[in-house]
């Protein structure tokens, strides 16, 4: 997808005004975001096996990453985005896992970082999470990271009831080496704008 991010099997009070270069970033992010093509999904397709199907899944074991190590993130990552309608975005997480697998797809030896995500549905409505979509971005360049799959990790999905959460986690092939800046844009739906996060992770 990218994985900006669902899987082909499956299926912030509003973000603060930002001007200039923040601006264009979160332009760029909505164009990101919303811009998945069949080749995003093909090269999605082709990272590996997917894992079981989200209504197998407890969202512990969705969420699981054996082997990966929790991370610090800066306050820009960690604040929550909160819309008009109480809807919240959150990265509640980071990980960071070398990857061991071997075989079609798989990117052996390369360290994945693992960002988890939570939704907060403070609305009077369900919340439909079948079309997120995320993007992360690195670097000073704002080097666009290459969505992955990792162990049973999965996508949001389904819907989420007023006053509930969810949670769910995105893999990327971001290097470390990009971590003193990282940018992270999720995008759910077409009446609200793109949530960004914007910070350093700290090992």
């Amino acid at each position: 997808m990218p994985r900006s991010v669902t899987r082909s099997s499956r299926p912030v009070r509003q973000a603060r005004r930002v001007a200039g270069s923040g601006l264009t970033l979160i332009l760029a992010f909505a164009l990101a975001v919303t811009g998945c093509s069949s080749d995003d999904k093909d090269k999605a397709d082709k990272a590996g096996s997917p894992p079981p199907s989200p209504s197998q899944q407890s969202e512990s074991e969705a969420n699981a990453a054996p082997g990966a190590k929790s991370m610090r993130l800066s306050q820009g990552l960690r604040k929550p985005v909160t819309y008009d309608d109480k809807i919240t975005v959150q990265v509640t997480a980071i990980r960071k896992v070398r990857n061991s697998k071997t075989g079609p797809g798989e990117i052996t030896g390369r360290t994945l970082t693992i960002f988890t995500l939570r939704f907060t549905n403070g609305s009077s409505r369900p919340l439909d999470l079948n079309q997120v979509r995320v993007v992360a971005r690195y670097g000073a360049k704002g080097t666009q990271a290459s969505p992955t799959s990792y162990a049973n990790l999965n996508d949001f999905y389904g819907s989420v009831a007023p006053g509930k959460s969810r949670s769910a986690s995105y893999a990327f092939d971001l290097p470390s080496s990009g971590y003193g800046k990282v940018t992270l844009g999720v995008k759910f739906s077409e009446t609200h704008k793109v949530a960004v996060f914007t910070g350093a992770i700290e090992a």
